[in-house]
């Protein structure tokens, strides 16, 4: 793989993490899917693991208005045929009786190609603490 083909392959699977944050934000089960693999997994640290179908069924009955979503301090290592992505992912969402909630999650995405496509096959992430201390590490409480 050349320079050039790695910078292109690097800019793909930048659209496709761009795409599949969209779908998310949107909870466009459908636009979502042909970009998963079928052996697709969405992990946590809390030991919690999905399947394809559980995933997108989650994302689609999702009941919190996501406002924004996006990525940041991204990262992209090919290994031939395996692309893993880092990064960071914050999000602002709205409970249906309440006020907006931020949140930020380390990720990583694993892709795979097949035939010519590039598929993520598995997700990972680690909710990370909020900037704002809490009354508790405040001394408030």
């Amino acid at each position: 793989m050349t320079t050039n083909d790695s910078t292109e392959t690097v800019e793909a699977i930048l659209q496709i993490e761009r795409d599949i944050m969209a779908a998310i934000k949107s909870k466009d089960a459908n636009a979502l899917e042909p970009m998963l693999g079928e052996e697709f997994i969405y992990r946590t640290h809390f030991g919690a693991e999905s399947d394809k179908r559980a995933f997108l069924e989650s994302i689609a009955a999702f009941p919190i208005e996501i406002l924004s979503l996006r990525g940041e301090e991204l990262k992209v290592n090919l290994f031939g045929e395996t692309a893993v992505m880092t990064g960071v992912q914050y999000a602002e969402a709205r409970p249906p009786a309440g006020e907006p909630e931020q949140s930020a999650v380390a990720f990583t995405d694993v892709f795979v190609r097949r035939d010519g496509r590039w598929l993520m096959v598995l997700a990972y992430g680690v909710e990370l603490p909020s900037e704002e201390p809490d009354a508790i590490s405040s001394g408030l409480v």
